[in-house]
């Protein structure tokens, strides 16, 4: 069997918050899609007049619009969550631990937000204790990556799913995108 090749874009949900759940959300995208993946979220966003896919600033509307596009694209999720507050440092390994049970070949990793050099070092550390070697970390603006974007979707619906279970809004949305959610689970 042919050992596949992944991207992982990396965002959170939630982690300065004092009540409810944080969430981290690891969205892998095989490498010889990624970048089709990446003009078709842009298409999307043009195609539903919004700037970009960011879950809290996004009305109920324009985000199940958006699902009913994304459901068909070929990505999948993996989630880790904890209550709060929590430290997002020890919930941030366990998500980089998670990485290492997919099986597959990761080429990339990209990380939500603006971190040092210092911290991308101390990334590559962990990965590296976990038996992983990933030479390419990065870490961008999610107005400039379309897969964050949907990675930051996917921890948005996750998180305020954990938040409110009886949400009836956000049940439909995480009925429509259940396939795509390959493992969700608590942090330790």
């Amino acid at each position: 069997m042919e050992n596949k090749k992944y991207i992982i874009y990396i965002d959170e949900s939630g982690i300065s918050s004092k009540t409810g759940y944080s969430v981290y959300v690891c969205l892998y995208v095989e490498f010889n899609d990624y970048l089709y993946l990446s003009q078709k979220i842009i298409d999307i966003e043009k195609e539903l007049k919004i700037s970009y896919t960011h879950w809290t600033e996004m009305p109920w509307k324009f985000r199940l619009k958006l699902v009913d596009k994304v459901k068909i694209l070929d990505f999948k999720v993996k989630a880790v969550f904890c209550e709060n507050p929590t430290i997002p440092d020890i919930l941030f390994e366990s998500v980089l631990r998670s990485i290492l049970n997919y099986n597959h070949d990761i080429v990339k990793i990209f990380i939500d937000g603006k971190k040092s050099k210092f911290y991308k070092k101390y990334l590559k550390k962990v990965l590296r204790d976990c038996g992983l070697s990933v030479s390419n970390i990065k870490t961008v603006n999610d107005k400039n990556e379309p897969l964050i974007r949907l990675a930051d979707f996917m921890a948005g619906l996750i998180r305020s799913n954990l938040d409110d279970v009886n949400n009836l809004k956000v049940l439909n949305i995480i009925k429509l995108l259940k396939s795509k959610i390959i493992e969700l689970y608590k942090a330790k």
